[in-house]
């Protein structure tokens, strides 16, 4: 009778410990099944080069005829003695348009300048431009890009820009002067208020200046100028 009993409880026994064990490890879910501990890859992007501007050339002095047309206008029409040329000069695989001479301000002067040929084809390229590009090699000054343009062609802008000095002998650095960077002046460069806002297509003539008091010797070679988009 006691042998009987002993085996009974031990039969309930092992029942419950089976029963014990399957509880546990069916109703508790694996660890490594439900935690994701990988992270999503970085996303990552190729760097790209920015879009080439599109450009017209209006000008590019590669051949000493380039120049012709250009001119230089100082202060002596009006009792000054500054003087400058407009030549042309060979770079290295090309050439430039090289505006050059000494400004000074005494006797009331105090401006030199190069004129370009009035053209009213300067506006048909031109048209639709953002900026307007001048390749050239400086010497530290910071020059003056006077505009002709308007319905009469008599309406002046002008904006300033400082080509780098370099030493090389055709190290030209492009320059972008945006449209909307020139301000409208009287024929003596003082500012006005515009009747309209530049149009880029109207351009008839380009000149460069050198004023601001920057006297002395000073030597600006023109590789080329571009109208940008």
């Amino acid at each position: 009778m006691r042998k009987n009993i002993s085996i009974t409880a031990l039969s309930l026994l092992c029942i419950f410990l089976l029963s014990s064990c399957s509880s546990e490890t069916g109703s508790s879910p694996s660890t490594e099944s439900s935690v994701t501990t990988e992270l999503a890859p970085p996303v990552t992007t190729a760097p790209f080069a920015p879009p080439t501007p599109n450009t017209s050339v209006l000008f590019e002095f590669a051949t000493a005829q380039s120049v012709n047309g250009w001119s230089s206008v100082d202060d002596s029409v009006m009792g000054g003695i500054s003087a400058s040329t407009t030549t042309w000069v060979e770079t290295d695989g090309s050439g430039a348009l090289l505006f050059s001479g000494r400004m000074t301000t005494e006797q009331n002067g105090g401006f030199t300048s190069t004129l370009g040929p009035s053209d009213q084809r300067l506006g048909q390229i031109a048209a639709g431009a953002t900026a307007l590009g001048v390749s050239a090699i400086g010497d530290g000054r910071t020059y003056v890009m006077q505009l002709r343009a308007g319905r009469s062609g008599q309406d002046r802008w002008i904006a300033r820009f400082t080509p780098p000095t370099t030493t090389g002998a055709s190290n030209a650095t492009l320059v972008s002067i945006p449209i909307d960077s020139f301000a409208p002046v009287s024929r003596f460069l003082r500012p006005i208020t515009p009747n309209s806002p530049l149009d880029p297509s109207t351009i008839e003539q380009i000149g460069i200046y050198l004023i601001d008091e920057q006297v002395g010797n000073f030597r600006l070679a023109i590789e080329q100028i571009t109208a940008i988009r």
